[in-house]
């Protein structure tokens, strides 16, 4: 069971990348991956992690004498989700914070307690170092969850939070720019020929409207780079049969952002962020393609 989960939770931090076998030589010689690493260096393509193997790391004893030489860092790993085999085992690459040895005092004071020391607070500047998790013997990696920086600084779920809903609306700001320039380059095509594009397809609305959007980017979510969908129902149409410009879906992003909302074009040139309930309604209303 410890493998499958192992291996499991590696897959999902990894996507579809396979193990990449070295030795052990090469995995420890610093030219691979770093040996160590800034934890300001890190970026929202990171995961923070809980690794547990469910026995030694429990026991508050074993985590005290680990303190005594400075063994036992923060339960907390950083991962891109890469794993490397060496020999028959399987690793997962992480980095962990090692927190100093401490002195006779200190562990007296811990031993006399039997409660596990209190991990560092880390800063911008603390270094991580290498960890090769063994998925075989894995427990389980728990609180998966995007690198923040300033959660791991001050602990303020809030502020993770905020960050996060800054970063969607940025991507969602991006995004309805470039669909504000489909817009301006359909309403282009219209004055021009006096009935809207070939919609049919993504790759025949870029054919169409490319030299009025002026770059093949405009066609893409600059997050993501996956297309805009067209409404294939308005192809070759003329406006004057749609009475109301501003209900007719003409672009949209086909898949929602990570909170759940959805930037739309409309004919009239407009853009609006949709919740998932409102799309759905709007999508059934226009009988676009699933």
């Amino acid at each position: 069971m410890k493998t499958i989960l192992g291996v499991m939770v590696a897959a999902g931090l990894a996507g579809a990348a396979a193990a990449q076998t070295m030795t052990l030589q090469e995995a420890l010689s610093g030219k691979t991956m770093p040996l160590t690493i800034k934890l300001s260096s890190l970026d929202d393509t990171w995961r923070r992690v809980s690794p547990s193997s469910g026995s030694d790391t429990a026991n508050p004893l074993a985590l005290i004498y680990g303190a005594r030489a400075g063994s036992m860092g923060s339960s907390v790993s950083y991962t891109k989700g890469q794993t490397i085999t060496i020999g028959n085992e399987s690793y997962l690459v992480a980095y962990a914070a090692q927190n100093k040895a401490l002195d006779a005092a200190k562990l007296n004071a811990l031993m006399r307690s039997g409660q596990p020391p209190e991990p560092e607070k880390p800063t911008a500047q603390t270094m991580l170092s290498l960890s090769l998790l063994n998925l075989r013997t894995a427990g389980s990696f728990t609180d998966i969850r995007p690198f923040n920086l300033d959660f791991e600084l001050t602990g303020n779920e809030a502020a993770a939070a905020t960050e996060d809903e800054k970063r969607v609306q940025e991507h969602s700001d991006a995004s309805a720019k470039n669909l504000r320039k489909l817009g301006v380059a359909v309403n282009t095509y219209i004055s021009e020929r006096k009935a809207l594009p070939l919609l049919t397809n993504i790759r025949s609305a870029e054919q169409e409207l490319i030299l009025y959007a002026g770059s093949k980017d405009v066609f893409l979510q600059p997050q993501s780079k996956k297309p805009y969908r067209p409404n294939p129902a308005l192809a070759g149409r003329k406006p004057a049969e749609f009475e109301k410009t501003d209900k007719v879906v003409l672009f949209y992003e086909e898949t929602p952002a990570a909170d759940g909302t959805r930037n739309v074009l409309f004919l009239d040139g407009h853009v609006d962020r949709l919740i998932e309930q409102q799309w759905q309604r709007l999508k059934e209303a226009a009988q676009l393609p699933k």
